[in-house]
């Protein structure tokens, strides 16, 4: 696998760099030998002219290709198509004028060092596929043969330098192919490297969450179950002293206060069942281990059978449940959930709506959901009280218009349940006017 974007990168930085230095050093080499104090005779002046026409072409060149890999760098273009051709264009360069001032170095010298420096320089910076390399070197080494027959007129040279010049192109394509899987390790590695490093952050990330979650989770419930206890310990002291006072028969010869104290008790002995049963529902909710079997219901009915559960509640304060829901309106819920859901909120209602009053429920279907509303024309809450509303570790505060305890946890497993069954719980409220509690349920046809 070729790191196509790391190979891109790289090339571009060191292409950068190597045509920034060459410019000033053409700059010094063109002074040096036009204003250098030292004689020459006619062959020196003919190369200097030729080292000099090398010179004025490669200045420019380099700055020019220079201040592209700049543009590139700056405006974030590493990984463009002129960005990957760049190194390409660059090897040719600085291959050509090596090339170029051996071939015309040969009226002075057989050498061929620049030759060599330009192919090791181009194999040691320059990242290219080593089968690219290997067509470049070959191109360039002809392209140096061909001008050193031109320019060197003993045979003799020409095959030597032949032979040195293969043997240069030979080991700077080794040196380029060594680089290039050198740093296909490297780059792949460090994409290793990358990766498990951001696995490890997200890992992390997500462990964080999950530890705060928790943290906050265990606080909640910390808090809940001290409310929970304070709430439970009430209702139960109070039954213990009523059933102390009957033990003695305190009321034995007073029917009316017997009768009141018997309702007393059956009141707090209900409250504590009816918290007990929401403990223990929501409890196995969160457990995970509640059964969810949903079927078709019809809205009307479901809600009329919690109402029927509920009517000698209602009487109690002489409060009337109007059911305004339409027939024929279905949903897809489990009957069990959906009617704990409903027996809390009517339950809740009744709770906080003064003796005379009056609780309805509203149901319409929405596109493809069935909107159902208990509304009461009570105390009504404030906005801190709504915002608190559905949190476990927030004691509901206030009592119903009879002095009703409660502990908000049933409408907290209103929420669960709701939530279950992919549907939604809202409320709107007003101090003194009354509350709104609406649900959204998928309908069903």
């Amino acid at each position: 696998m070729i790191m196509e974007d790391e190979v891109s990168s790289t090339n571009l930085s060191r292409c950068i760099t190597i045509t920034s230095l060459f410019v000033p050093i053409t700059l010094i080499i063109h002074l040096y030998f036009r204003y250098g104090n030292f004689k020459v005779g006619p062959q020196e002046i003919s190369w200097l002219n030729d080292l000099f026409f090398i010179n004025i072409i490669m200045g420019p060149v380099c700055l020019f290709l220079s201040l592209i890999g700049f543009l590139l760098k700056f405006t974030r273009r590493e990984y463009s198509l002129l960005s990957k051709l760049l190194p390409h264009l660059v090897f040719f360069v600085f291959a050509a004028c090596g090339a170029l001032c051996s071939i015309f170095g040969q009226s002075l010298d057989n050498a061929i060092i620049t030759f060599m420096l330009a192919c090791v320089l181009n194999a040691a910076t320059i990242l290219i596929r080593p089968l690219y390399a290997a067509i470049y070197f070959i191109l360039i080494y002809c392209f140096f043969i061909y001008g050193v027959t031109l320019t060197q007129p003993n045979q003799n040279t020409v095959l030597f330098n032949a032979i040195d010049g293969l043997c240069v192109v030979a080991v700077a394509f080794v040196i380029s192919w060594v680089l290039w899987n050198n740093n296909m390790t490297r780059f792949k590695q460090d994409r290793l490297i990358q990766s498990q490093k951001q696995i490890l952050e997200y890992q992390y990330e997500k462990l964080s969450i999950a530890n705060q979650d928790l943290e906050d989770t265990n606080a909640s419930k910390d808090q809940f179950f001290s409310i929970l206890a304070h709430d439970l310990r009430g209702p139960l002291n109070s039954a213990l002293a009523l059933t102390t006072f009957l033990e003695e028969g305190v009321f034995e010869e007073n029917t009316d206060e017997r009768n009141k104290t018997y309702n007393l008790l059956q009141n707090s002995l209900s409250n504590s069942a009816k918290l007990l049963e929401n403990v223990l529902l929501w409890s196995t909710n969160q457990a995970g281990i509640l059964n969810f079997k949903p079927q078709i219901l019809d809205v009307q009915e479901t809600l009329q059978s919690s109402i029927e559960v509920l009517k000698i509640v209602a009487a109690q304060k002489n409060i009337e449940i109007i059911n305004k829901v339409p027939g024929q309106l279905l949903i897809s819920a489990d009957v069990d959930m959906i009617h704990t859901v409903f027996r809390n909120l009517l339950s809740n209602a009744i709770k906080f709506t003064p003796n005379f009053g009056s609780v309805e429920i509203h149901a319409e279907l929405l596109n493809k959901a069935v909107r159902i509303s208990v509304i009461d024309f009570g105390v009504g809450m404030n906005s801190k009280t709504l915002s608190n509303l559905f949190r476990i570790e927030k004691k509901m505060p206030g009592r119903g218009t009879n002095n009703e305890s409660g502990t908000g946890l049933g409408l907290v497993l209103c929420k669960d349940f709701i939530e279950k069954h992919e549907g939604s719980i809202v409320v709107e409220s007003k101090e003194n006017e009354g509350s709104k509690f609406i649900i959204t349920l998928p309908g069903r046809t």
